[in-house]
């Protein structure tokens, strides 16, 4: 109620998708919520497309029980007797850091993964050139700008099936999607990311680079 009188008193009502607009017009009985792009520069990153070496899942993002990273742990706990290589950058601060190291520890992956913590920008966009997938389990995202970082990095990207998610990541296209909460759907998605040929992995690149084009900061700016 106090969100719709808030909104009511408003011209205009933005979010970044089409999924979070419809979220508001359903939740508080609005109308008309235009949904633009939050927007990145996507020259700040850069794709690197060469063959790699390891196996590296990645995450970017704030370390809270909405993001369920505890779900991408499981599930490189799952694939670490089928990729000895495997390991999990988490790249991010928050109030669930302390659990999810626990976490980690009881899985016994304790040493494949790494918490960075918060990082300056240059790290950050380092962190991105260094990985082979992105992984967000998250459930909660209105838009995710770290997936669109992870794609203008030239990186596949495996999402939960939920809220706005599925806009960046389209299944067999730039990715994979997977059930939320489903840590062996989660495990099964990163293998076949993680086993793809060089030539296949770059297409899936190649079109998430295409697909993160709506979302530069200067069309959204035009907008």
């Amino acid at each position: 109620a106090d969100a719709k009188r808030t909104f009511d008193m408003s011209r205009a009502v933005t979010t970044p998708t089409r999924k979070a607009a419809e979220f508001l017009e359903n939740t508080i009985d609005i109308h008309g919520v235009i949904p633009i792009s939050c927007g990145i520069d996507k020259r700040n990153y850069t794709a690197d497309l060469s063959p790699r070496p390891h196996s590296r899942v990645l995450f970017v993002g704030r370390l809270t029980t909405e993001k369920h990273v505890e779900v991408t742990l499981h599930a490189v706990a799952k694939l670490a007797p089928e990729l000895p290589n495997i390991t999990f950058d988490i790249v991010g601060g928050g109030d669930q850091r302390r659990n999810l190291e626990q976490t980690a520890q009881r899985l016994g992956v304790q040493d494949r993964v790494t918490f960075h913590g918060r990082v300056e920008e240059a790290e950050l966009r380092a962190s991105y050139g260094r990985a082979d997938v992105f992984a967000i389990a998250s459930i909660a995202e209105l838009q995710s700008i770290a997936t669109m970082e992870a794609m203008a990095s030239g990186l596949p990207v495996v999402a939960a099936n939920a809220m706005a998610l599925p806009h960046l990541c389209h299944d067999g296209e730039n990715g994979f999607l997977f059930e939320p909460g489903n840590e062996r759907d989660l495990a099964e998605q990163l293998e076949r990311i993680l086993r793809l040929p060089q030539a296949e992995r770059v297409e899936m690149a190649k079109r998430g680079l295409e697909m993160v084009q709506m979302h530069d900061i200067d069309r959204t700016l035009e907008l």
